[in-house]
């Protein structure tokens, strides 16, 4: 429910490894995953068994944009699965080991150089102590990584170097050892109990000691006496009383220390950046059991080294190794061990046995003497473990035969228009392949593997040596000639390609070094610059080539150093270059003359003042960073828009724009391809891997156009996808209108929705690109001629049926054969080079991409006869490969999981499910190879995570949905052209042929395909996957659901809601209150009254501004009272915890929405943290609304008339009626969420809410119903007002449904209001014409139809405040000449009810007796106490003298005329003139509402009494 997109990542990782350069490493504290940092900025997740000694990378993170210096976990608990990574430009991550997701994200001013977590007493969370290129210790939460406290200090301030936290004996405080850089040691007392948010504690004791810029500083936890001090040159020795030296060694020769730690009271081991470690045995003075404690240290009395550990073969390393030491406690005694990770990706893991003194006596004894060598017990790398997998993982190029050693692909580029992937390669050469056709190659099995010209890749060689980079202008901006690609290599050279062909169009050599990007000049230079390409080179410089002149336009070539960014300034023709050295030169791109160069603060303004929004900005800051650095800045980015910007625009140009200012669709989507290639390269010299991120929305709509553009309007509404033709006939009844334009307006619309097939049909013999035009011409005819009569929007829907038409034929055309003159080329080479198609069918590439994802996401061998129907039927295809997916996450950081990791272990793999034939036919290796991806298809795809298994089940729902609901599509091209042929050709053809049976007949078995597989995967999922043999399988996060309740696109909001209904079922009552008390904790509490008036959402100038949020962390800051949480008995006897806590939840629920300014006294961190406080708030109110309103009526939920309910629908109704403000916008997905819950659980809410408020702030929504609504099925996302006024109306909908009494009572109340302040609307100066009572006239009529049709029951006991809702929707005038019966037919269906049209009367009889006595001429009601029991019917004679009533229970039959005073002046009076005593009824006939007695006028004078068995009575009046 956010705009973060529904993005499924998979990765094709390629035969060679990435490279992964280790500068930072953590062995979680249960010994089971290893952590590695890269110098790149990667995380690298590896899986760690100690029974086998196994490690086995599991996921790489990508998110970091430079080195990870700092690793730690986020909490030393048992079971603890976070851990918090810095880098050295201050960025800092928690992450969620188990599936790689990206909790937290910060960048701090400070960069730390060492993170120690410590468990700090009588608090329940660990704490953060970071220290680094700053005066003083952070402490952070390593959650929400907010800085609670600092350490500073007094005298001597300066950087940290190293830090120690201790907590002594007999203690209930903790002592922080700090050391500077320049030797001064501070000593704190830390108590957190103590301690305000935010404040600086200062040291308590300081002492200046012969330790320059230590690297590490660890106190014994054996004795908590002896300090050990690591510098560079040497390690000390001190004493923690006094901090007074007790020894010192330097450091072998050539090596230096990095760091150390003790293995018992009298060893410490050291490691090197050599790559290895020396264990030495403390000198007496330094053991605190020796009498010589603390004594001088005697001249053979020195540390004795007796211990080097190293690996088998040392190797040269051209970086310092990363290392950590850590004991873990086991039952006898502990367990030693040191990690370490190399920039050769190699992880090494040291068990370190204990050597006794008798050990070491007898070592000291041997001469000569041999110190112990102790092996790594673990060697592994990335590298070996794509040695060792046979066959090796997929790679983009993998079809190419005749190439044993493939050149490495060194840039990448996907091309939407096109649907093709391009790839530059280290030999020079570029390769063209279709992206879908190659991805189904390597993944899916299938007849294309048979197909010999499936994947056919076309080649392009120009360059000498590799190609760094590739652009495709046109993507871009369409100024440029689609069929051009521009390719820089390593050679200097710049080529221009002519796709189509594969012909080389021009070579610039203008630079003296290697092309490392290539950038598009904004649109808004001169026309001259916007022909140019702009490169830039290794040799620092910059140069503008315009392609059109294919000529040098300018070359910048003064720089001295490496170029960072390259910016633009167009209204003053300025090219900006930005150096690694700080500084800025400024280009005149007309003359080619450099204006100036400048430094500091001048430079830096500079570039804050040129335009950010310069779409080379972005294009270089990613090309000339870190390759990964490329990808990740896109990811961050909503709706992964750098990624996928020319993607956009090639969409945009095959789609083309529409400019209609009435449209309700929200057309975000319909530029964005549903598919996007991005290479992946984890260090400049590595290959390309590459990401496939499948944009599920973007799918969706695509889908979805296709399927209605091949609809009519007609068409749409019997589908049920539109109620243009319901909400048209009540909006007609509410206006004003003439006899004869309500005539024509319905002829006319009758007209209408047959349009786009008559068209059609007059079409098809005509020519082609004739035809396109005459349907635009036909559009601007039909425009012009009923514009007099488009009272009601019925042109917009001419338009879009001709459009609809338009596009229709083009498409019917084109699937022939038939492509446009002008996109055809006029070249047909007899040199065997691939010709690529300029056209991209749309919607064949929209079916791969479904296939494809479709088929990498179903279970497999869940259901044997649902595989066969998959594979026969719906077009599905079984995988080929394990898939390695990827999981999008918080700031658009990603994990990947490895080729190397099996979800499912070994030893728990099932037996090979293959042929017996088959299995003796294939090589040992692809057996073993479909084994793993049975598996993996079949249970562990549903046991890496549950936020993947949420992601991934939304996918498969949504879009099994989608192509059900699409008339029953499947994925095979063939099925599906026959199907759409089917569809066009239906729409002239009458009656039941045998075609058109048999066609049904196939739909019935494609639905219930679909139905199957939806089925599966939203009940059945976990059943199944536990009768495979799984133990572990993850279920869906509630959370994630939650968020996505009211998600943007309807078919991803279906699905959603489905599995968040399904999974709390599952969880049953225990699970569900366990929620409840989980997240009942985030619930706001409103203490403030709600507004007295309804939300004025269509005008945001009058919206008053809504309160200032409150978070958590400022909310604990104030008085104790504040601190305290509430404890409410719930239902029978349980606790729920409600927080007291009036902070405004946050509208906007996903994690990319940009966070406001911070105000005055706020800083950046505190604004996040109360943003995602906020959101937390929001989900808590949308699962517990969830939980109120389908399983709220059982007490045991703990939502009955408590104090939980209440507090929900407080929550609920102040998200529906808080005025709209820029903190609470008013067309948001959290509030279209509160509408929706109320609705759906109005029962539960009813007793707290002002039912009034709400039903007025819901039809204040739904004021343009008629123009905005389609209906709740209509699959295409819609502008945030229509979306919010389709849901408003359900929800009203819903509590009509509901509730019947409620809502006709309310609206009752409201109605008679309304009339009173009419009347005196001139004295009051008021315009009720802006009122929502006057604005809803169409929506209430609308349910007011709806109740009565279905609620009769209700309907008949209210039957006066039925009447005069409705009279007070429907316009007076339709009444003058028409009678009630034809105006609004349903309320005439009463026999309650009667309209003379003749003396303009309705009379209604009422529950009580009464009658209601209507004067439309006057409009004014008379209530007539006619009988004792309530009235059964009514009836006005033909000429209007009389007034029959009659009443069922009282068995009594009354005759009642109305006289008027004389001339018709004075007040008209109705009198009883004559009563009859009637046959009673049987009780059993009473109790039926259906079989109700009638009154019938066969004369002026007769009535006839109908009974429900047939009988007529007749009485004279």
């Amino acid at each position: 429910m956010g705009s973060l997109n529904l993005v499924v990542p998979v990765v094709l990782w390629g035969r060679e490894a990435p490279t992964h350069d280790i500068c930072s490493v953590l062995l979680t504290r249960d010994v089971k995953t290893v952590v590695t940092g890269t110098r790149d900025g990667q995380i690298c997740i590896w899986d760690f068994d100690p029974p086998s000694l196994k490690l086995t990378a599991r996921c790489l993170l990508v998110g970091h944009t430079s080195s990870v210096q700092c690793l730690a976990q986020a909490s030393l608990t048992p079971g603890s699965q976070y851990i918090i990574s810095s880098s050295e430009n201050g960025e800092m991550c928690t992450w969620d080991i188990r599936d790689g997701r990206c909790l937290e994200v910060f960048k701090s001013a400070n960069v730390h150089s060492s993170m120690i977590a410590y468990q700090m007493l009588n608090v329940p969370d660990s704490r953060l102590f970071c220290v680094g290129n700053y005066p003083e210790i952070l402490v952070y939460d390593p959650m929400t990584l907010e800085v609670l406290f600092s350490l500073s200090a007094r005298i001597e301030p300066d950087w940290i170097s190293a830090v120690h936290i201790l907590r002594p004996p007999r203690r209930n405080d903790e002592v922080v050892l700090g050391l500077t850089t320049s030797g001064w040691v501070k000593v704190w007392t830390v108590s957190e109990r103590e301690v305000r948010p935010g404040e600086a504690i200062y040291e308590h004791e300081s002492k200046m000691i012969r330790s320059l810029n230590a690297l590490s500083m660890v106190c014994c936890d054996y004795n908590q006496r002896t300090v050990l001090i690591v510098t560079q040159n040497d390690w000390q020795i001190y004493d923690a009383g006094d901090f007074s030296q007790l020894c010192k060694v330097s450091v072998p020769t050539g090596e230096r220390w990095m760091g150390g730690d003790f293995l018992t009271a009298d060893r410490v081991i050291l490691w090197t950046d050599f790559g290895q470690a020396y264990i030495y045995k403390l000198p007496t003075n330094c053991i605190v059991e020796s009498r010589a404690f603390h004594n001088k240290q005697h001249e053979g009395d020195q540390a004795f080294m007796y211990g080097i550990v190293k690996p088998q073969h040392l190797e040269h390393l051209v970086n310092a190794p990363a290392w950590q030491y850590i004991a873990i406690p086991v039952s006898s005694g502990a367990e030693k061990l040191l990690l370490r990770g190399d920039c050769e990706g190699q992880v090494m893991l040291w068990r370190l046995a204990d050597v006794t003194d008798h050990q070491l006596v007898q070592i000291q004894q041997v001469q000569p003497f041999r110190c112990i060598n102790f092996a790594p017990t673990v060697n592994h790398s990335l590298m070996k473990s794509w040695l060792a997998m046979n066959p090796s993982p997929v790679g983009v190029l993998d079809q190419l035969e005749g190439e044993k050693n493939p050149p490495r692909i060194t840039a990448s580029l996907f091309l939407p228009l096109q649907g093709r992937l391009a790839c530059g390669r280290e030999d020079g050469s570029i390769i063209l392949v279709p992206a879908t056709e190659t991805i189904m190659l390597h993944l899916l099995h299938g007849k294309h593997h048979h197909y010999h010209n499936w994947a056919q890749p076309m080649v392009l060689r120009g360059h000498q040596g590799r190609v760094n980079c590739l652009l495709y202008p046109h993507g871009e901006s369409n100024r440029y000639d689609m069929a051009h690609l521009v390719s820089g290599g390593i050679d200097f050279s710049i080529s221009v390609w002519d796709m189509y062909t594969g012909n080389l169009v021009h070579r610039f050599v203008v630079q003296a070094g290697p092309i490392v990007q290539l950038l598009v000049p904004p649109p808004t230079c001169t026309p001259r610059i916007q022909n140019c390409i702009c490169s830039v080179s290794e040799d620092h410089s910059v140069a503008l080539m315009s392609i059109k002149e294919r000529k040098l336009v300018l070359l910048a070539s003064q720089h001295l150093y490496p170029i960072v960014t390259v910016k633009w300034r167009p209204q003053h023709d300025f090219l900006i270059v930005s150096c690694q050295d700080g500084s800025v030169y400024i280009w005149q791109m007309e003359t080619g003359h450099l204006d100036r160069v400048l430094q500091g603060v001048q430079a830096e303004e500079v570039i804050s003042a040129c335009d950010e929004h310069s779409q080379g900005v972005s294009s270089t800051d990613a090309g000339l960073a870190n390759p990964a650095v490329h990808l990740f800045r896109g990811l961050r980015h909503r709706n992964l828009a750098a990624i996928r910007h020319a993607a956009q625009r090639g969409i945009q140009q095959v789609l083309g724009e529409q400019n209609n200012q009435q449209d309700i669709h929200d057309h975000s989507k319909l530029r964005t391809c549903p598919l996007m290639v991005q290479g992946l390269r984890t260090h400049k010299q590595d290959a390309n891997s590459h990401v496939l991120f499948f944009d599920i929305e973007a799918l969706i709509v695509q889908l979805l156009s296709d399927e209605y553009a091949l609809m009519s309007p007609g068409t749409l509404e019997a589908n049920e996808l539109i109620q243009s033709s319901q909400y048209q006939r009540m909006n007609v009844l509410t206006h004003p209108a003439s006899p004869e334009g309500a005539k024509k307006i319905a002829e006319f619309f009758g007209k209408v929705k047959d349009k786009a097939g008559e068209m059609e049909k007059k079409m098809k013999e005509k020519d082609k690109h004739d035809l396109l035009g005459r349907a635009k011409d036909k559009a601007i005819n039909m425009e012009k001629t009923f514009k007099d009569r488009d009272k009601h929007g019925i042109l917009s829907k001419v338009k879009e049926s001709a459009e609809n038409v338009q596009t229709l034929i083009q498409s019917k055309v084109e699937s022939v054969g038939i492509r446009p003159t002008s996109l055809t080329p006029d070249k047909e080479g007899n040199d065997g080079r691939v010709h690529i198609s300029r056209h991209l069918d749309i919607t064949a590439q929209t079916l791969q991409i479904g296939q494809v994802l479709m088929s990498l996401l179903h279970s497999w061998g869940l259901d044997t006869s649902l595989d066969t129907t998959c594979e026969n039927i719906l077009g599905l295809l079984k995988p080929r490969v394990p898939v390695s997916f990827g999981l999008l996450s918080k700031s658009g950081y990603m994990s990947l999981v490895m080729p190397t990791w099996h979800p499912v272990p070994h030893n728990q793999m099932p037996p090979i499910n293959l042929p017996p034939e088959l299995e003796e036919e294939l090589p040992p290796e692809m057996v073993q190879l479909e084994h793993l991806t049975q598996v993996f298809t079949s249970r562990g795809h549903w046991e890496i995570s549950s936020a993947m298994t949420t992601h991934h089940l939304l996918t498969l729902v949504s879009l099994a949905n989608t192509l059900q609901d699409m008339n029953a599509a499947t994925l095979i091209p063939e099925q599906e052209r026959r199907r759409k042929n089917h569809m066009q050709s239906s729409k002239s053809s009458q009656g039941n042929n045998p075609q058109e049976v048999e066609f049904a007949q196939q739909q019935v078995v494609i639905k219930q395909g679909w139905s199957r597989l939806t089925a599966l995967h939203t009940v059945l999922l976990p059943g199944q996957v536990a009768q495979s043999g799984s133990t572990s399988f993850t279920p869906p996060m509630v959370e994630i659901l939650a968020r996505r309740w009211q998600d943007r696109c309807q078919e991803v909001r279906e699905a959603a809601q489905a599995l968040l209904k399904t999974e709390l079922s599952r969880m049953g009552a225990e699970g569900r209150k366990v929620l409840v008390e989980e997240w009942s904790a985030h619930l706001p509490s409103y203490t403030d009254p709600l507004p007295t008036t309804v939300p004025t959402y269509n005008n945001h100038h009058e919206a008053m501004q809504s309160p200032k949020p409150e978070h958590n962390s400022t909310k604990q800051q104030n008085s104790s009272s504040h601190n305290n949480q509430t404890v409410n008995n719930v239902g029978n006897g349980s606790h729920t915890i409600v927080s007291e806590r009036p902070m405004e939840p946050h509208p906007h629920l996903d994690e990319e929405h940009e966070e406001e300014e911070p105000m005055d006294g706020e800083s950046h961190r505190d604004v996040v943290a109360q943003s995602e406080g906020r959101r937390k708030q929001a989900t808590a109110i949308i699962l517990l609304g969830v939980i109120g309103a389908y399983h709220g009526q059982d007490s045991q939920e703990g939502f009955g008339l408590g104090q939980l309910a209440m507090q929900t629908s407080k929550a609920l109704a102040y998200l529906l009626l808080a005025p709209v403000s820029s903190k609470m916008p008013g067309h948001t997905p959290l509030r279209r969420a509160a509408m929706d819950l109320i609705g759906r659980g109005f029962p539960v809410w009813e007793p707290y809410l002002d039912v009034a408020k709400v039903l007025l702030a819901l039809l204040d929504l739904c004021a343009d119903t008629d123009r905005l609504a389609p209906s709740m099925k209509y699959g295409l996302p819609l502008i945030p007002e229509a979306d919010s006024c389709r849901t408003a109306s359900n929800a009203l909908t819903c509590i009509a449904e509901a509730r019947p009494p409620a809502f006709i009572t309310t609206m009752a109340r409201e109605v008679a209001r309304f009339n009173t302040l009419q009347q005196n609307a001139q004295s009051l100066q008021m315009n009720l014409h802006n009122s929502v009572l006057y604005r809803a006239k169409t929506e209430i009529l609308r349910i007011m139809d709806y109740l009565i049709q279905h609620k009769r029951v209700f309907i008949m006991d209210l039957m006066v405040e039925v009447t005069d809702i409705v009279l007070h929707c429907v316009d007076p005038g339709h009444l003058k000449s028409r009678g009630l019966n034809e105006v609004f037919p349903a309320i005439c269906g009463f026999p309650q009810v009667s309209h003379c049209p003749h003396t303009r009367r309705i009379a209604t009889g009422a529950k009580n007796g009464s009658i209601a006595m209507y004067e439309l001429r006057a409009s004014k009601c008379q209530m007539i106490p006619a009988h004792q029991e309530p009235v059964t019917a009514v009836s006005f004679s033909p000429d209007g003298k009389y007034l029959t009533s009659y009443s069922m229970m009282e068995s009594k039959l009354s005759f009642w005329q109305t006289s008027a005073g004389m001339f018709g002046l004075g007040t008209s009076q109705t009198k009883c003139t004559k009563s009859y005593s009637t046959i009673p009824v049987p009780e059993i006939v009473r109790m039926n509402p259906q079989r109700l007695p009638k009154l019938v006028w066969v004369s002026n004078r007769t009535v006839v009494l109908m009974m429900a068995d047939g009988t007529e009575h007749r009485f004279n009046a």
